[in-house]
């Protein structure tokens, strides 16, 4: 099989560790033993990959909302589809070594189901690294762009509010569910993924989305002080609508969501409270070096909310923001300046992880915890729980 990354031999004699007996036994008496390398190769499915456009009510608004959504799915094998191409903000072509375009999705139905949320200006192609890992599996990972709040939506600087945006993103994961449950027009995907225990994971803003998504419920009156008597503030304007007060007080829970994996998040006022009161299985995944959601403002205060037995913190300690996605790799400098002015001091140079070794990592690492906690799959305990996955003092793991 095709590797994902040079990262499938994994740390030499830890994955010796690894093959120790750990899982249940079979109706055989043999038992299941975890192998690492597994999560860096590519699994038995063919890789379909296609784009489509979702609309529902936006809450708090008299107006519909339109999703862009990226999926990856378990594809029928000889399919004959080509290669899939994909575009980076409308604008930046990269080919795909594993995706193809738009062929037939394979199995009867009940597949794992898999829901990834970019940071802020950013979208959902950038989850295709585990997209493409996923869907080898046998997952349908849905990643959409969340409408306002995308790359080009801030490149032309027509981004909505924060607040407006923090409003919406949590109920794009609850439309994109409640679509995949309840029909797609005819998609060949229409009931094929199981809606009743889907896994979110996501990226700075992504990981606040992932948070209130989970049942985390943001501190109303904290995002709202300071707007007493301004005006001309968009976030604030948002704000004053007693029904966005509302829904924010409310929450945005949604029953359906069994296990979170927020990356580098951006807590916003969310309190250590709320995180406590998460009773989902959490992995979370950050870098020492980030800038923009750092150890003392996001990372420590999130592992210290989230109290769970099952609960697990990956860090990169020469790891920063950008070392979650592929940006740094894939774009050439001057482009990725143009859409992240910040790059350079957040993960894209020499002096942080390389993140064409970091990604395949926590792409492994999240493959696992979704095997884990929505398959029931337990020998994956032994890579949770560590040695370490990845080059010797790259990651770390840490346990309740």
């Amino acid at each position: 099989m095709r590797k994902l990354s040079s990262l499938g031999v994994v740390a030499g004699a830890a994955a010796i560790l690894f093959t120790s007996v750990i899982g249940c036994g079979d109706d055989s008496g043999s038992e299941v033993v975890a192998n690492p390398d597994e999560l860096f190769e590519q699994g038995p499915y063919e890789v379909g990959y296609r784009e489509m456009t979702i609309t529902y009510d936006a809450v708090a608004s008299t107006e519909s909302r339109d999703l862009v959504l990226r999926v990856w799915y378990p594809a029928q094998s000889d399919s004959g589809a080509p290669p899939a191409q994909y575009s980076v903000a409308g604008v930046i072509d990269l080919p795909s070594d594993f995706a193809l375009d738009s062929p037939p999705v394979t199995g009867e139905g009940g597949l794992p189901f898999v829901i990834y949320s970019h940071g802020n200006g950013g979208e959902g192609l950038l989850a295709y690294p585990y997209g493409e890992l996923m869907a080898s599996h046998g997952w349908v990972l849905v990643a959409p762009n969340h409408t306002g709040n995308t790359a080009l939506d801030l490149a032309a600087q027509m981004g909505d509010p924060l607040t407006r945006a923090a409003l919406d993103r949590p109920n794009d994961i609850t439309a994109i569910i409640d679509e995949f449950e309840s029909g797609l027009n005819g998609d060949d995907l229409e009931d094929k993924a199981d809606t009743s225990a889907v896994f979110l994971f996501g990226h700075s803003f992504g990981g606040y989305t992932t948070f209130v998504a989970g049942g985390a419920v943001v501190d109303f009156d904290a995002i709202n002080a300071g707007c007493d008597g301004v005006s001309d503030d968009p976030s604030c304007d948002v704000l004053a609508d007693p029904d966005v007060e509302a829904a924010f007080r409310s929450g945005f829970g949604d029953p359906r969501i069994v296990a979170l994996a927020p990356q580098a998040p951006a807590l916003l006022e969310i309190p250590e409270s709320e995180l406590a009161g998460i009773d989902l299985p959490s992995m979370l995944m950050t870098g020492r070096l980030d800038r923009t959601t750092t150890q003392e403002e996001s990372a420590e205060p999130a592992w210290a909310g989230i109290d769970g037995s099952q609960d697990v913190w990956v860090e990169m300690p020469l790891g920063a923001h950008y070392s979650f996605i592929t940006v740094c790799h894939d774009l050439d400098r001057a482009i990725l300046g143009i859409f992240i002015d910040d790059a350079d001091q957040d993960g894209c140079t020499p002096e942080f992880i390389d993140t064409r070794e970091a990604v395949p990592v926590l792409a492994a690492y999240v493959l696992a915890f979704g095997r884990r906690h929505v398959l029931g799959e337990t020998q994956w305990d032994s890579v949770l729980t560590g040695p370490p996955l990845g080059n010797p003092g790259d990651f770390v793991i840490t346990l309740k």
